[in-house]
Parts: structure tokens; C-alpha cells; sequence
């Protein structure tokens, strides 16, 4: 099982790391190492996050205020989306 990063997921981390390296890059760096490392257990594990309203959608807790949308496949895991739980998902 491989892990793929959308362009939408990868363009909201790069907002959300921008949006907290303005006050703490030491702490956005880490925050977005921390995305990586979970979305890097779904290789064993595809099934741990909680099912969506969509059949094929899946949300993982990454932090206490941050999850990721998935799609899991025969061969892979697609990451949707990262978003903070505050904000509109379906962006």
C-alpha cells in the first residue's frame, strides 16, 4: 500500500505550516512532520480512520485540531484533504 498526497492536501499544508511558521517555524515544522508520520500508518493500517458521510471518505485525527480526508484503494491511500476542524471541509 503506497500513500499519495493530493494537490489539494499538499497545497493545505503548505497554508497551514505558512500560517504557523509566522508565529513558531520550529512548531509548524514539527506540526507538519507529524501529518506525514500519520498518514504513513494508514500503509498498515488504511481502515483506522472513521468512516464519512461519504462512502468512500475516511478521517483520521492527526492532532488535536487537525484531521485528514482519505480514500483508501486497492493499492493505495489518497490524502484529500488536511484541515483544521474549525473550518469549512469541503473546500
Amino acid at each position: 500500500m503506497r500513500i499519495k498526497w493530493s494537490e489539494d492536501a499538499l497545497r493545505d499544508m503548505r497554508r497551514i505550516s505558512a500560517h504557523i511558521s509566522a508565529d513558531n517555524r520550529v512548531a509548524a515544522n514539527k506540526l507538519i512532520q507529524g501529518f506525514r508520520k500519520s498518514a504513513e500508518v494508514l500503509k498498515q493500517h488504511p481502515l483506522m480512520g472513521r468512516r464519512t458521510e461519504f462512502d468512500d471518505t475516511r478521517q483520521l485525527v492527526v492532532h488535536a485540531n487537525y484531521l485528514l480526508s482519505y480514500r483508501v484503494s486497492a493499492t493505495e491511500v489518497e490524502i484529500l484533504q488536511v484541515w483544521h476542524v474549525a473550518q469549512n471541509r469541503y473546500h
